[in-house]
């Protein structure tokens, strides 16, 4: 406990004196086109991960402060700050968020490197910090190269993983996940990960759900049949229905399968028979296929189901 606090008995400036934070310029405020900037991007992401850890500081409205339009306004948000609730290194952190901003114009992290050093802030929170700075400024890929880093204990991870996956970059959401293996907690953020898993891999994906609470599970599992199904590219489709019926399922998992295709949400999804007759022909349960109605009769690769069927009655003969 003493040595997280060692730096704030030796630092050599007061971090709650606005005119030595800013010492290049007391009265210096944001760009405009940074204001902009800014407000863009929280009315694109939806979120500003910066507000979020302001909450965290117990400033309520954060959103009133950020972002600071005038020297005024940063004056009191640099107020708002150093006298909330939250623990001092924290309180730097948000600081040196700020500084970022000032920097931005230039392109070189003068003031914010300045301010980091005077400050003592533990390398850590600075790593997280630019990129928690980056996902609000939309560079996911480079906001991954800090939040990925070996020091960091994953914070904010529900918002991190929904975020990128509702802005398309799943791709970069699994990195996230297979490099931090965060612990979701959020419904929406697991289900969001899922559908990122479910896109590249339909056997993990099904792992996956295996390793879900029982609620969560069968409801993983059906989203799982619905993506396949329903949202794969017409180039996969046809690869993704034969891994999927050919995953081995448990009994519970077999019951779940074809309730959900007759009875259940995925009643009326095109094709959803015949995925279901593909699996009862995959495990050999012929006598069950042939007894499905209402498959698709279109022909599909120069086959359908009508002469497929009529082919394994054939083969079954008088039985």
């Amino acid at each position: 406990m003493e040595l997280d606090r060692l730096p704030d008995a030796i630092t050599i400036f007061n971090y709650q004196n606005f005119d030595e934070v800013f010492y290049f310029d007391p009265e210096c405020s944001y760009d405009e086109d940074v204001v902009e900037e800014i407000v863009q991007n929280k009315k694109d992401l939806e979120v500003q991960f910066i507000e979020s850890v302001m909450k965290l500081l117990g400033i309520k409205r954060p959103s009133k402060y950020y972002p600071p339009k005038s020297n005024s306004d940063l004056r009191h948000l640099h107020k708002a700050i150093v006298e909330s609730s939250g623990l001092e290194h924290h309180k730097i952190s948000v600081l040196y968020y700020v500084l970022l901003n000032i920097d931005l114009p230039t392109g070189r992290r003068v003031y914010s490197s300045e301010f980091e050093r005077r400050s003592f802030l533990p390398a850590k929170y600075s790593i997280y910090m630019k990129g928690l700075w980056h996902l609000d400024g939309q560079e996911f890929k480079k906001a991954l190269e800090y939040l990925t880093h070996a020091s960091l204990i994953p914070t904010f991870q529900d918002d991190i993983v929904e975020l990128l996956v509702r802005k398309n970059e799943l791709h970069l959401a699994l990195a996230y996940y297979h490099t931090v293996q965060p612990v979701l907690n959020e419904s929406r953020a697991i289900q969001c990960l899922f559908r990122a898993i479910a896109t590249s891999s339909v056997t993990e994906a099904f792992y996956y759900s295996r390793s879900q609470p029982e609620n969560t599970r069968r409801h993983l599992f059906e989203f799982l049949i619905s993506l396949v199904i329903h949202n794969s590219p017409k180039a996969t489709i046809a690869d993704r229905s034969v891994e999927l019926v050919n995953l081995p399922f448990s009994d519970e998992e077999e019951a779940w399968f074809e309730e959900y295709l007759l009875q259940g949400d995925g009643r009326g999804l095109s094709k959803g028979k015949d995925t279901l007759m593909m699996r009862k022909i995959g495990t050999g349960k012929f006598t069950e296929s042939l007894a499905m109605k209402g498959a698709n009769g279109r022909a599909i690769g120069g086959l359908d189901w009508r002469t497929l069927s009529e082919s394994i009655r054939d083969g079954l003969g008088p039985r």
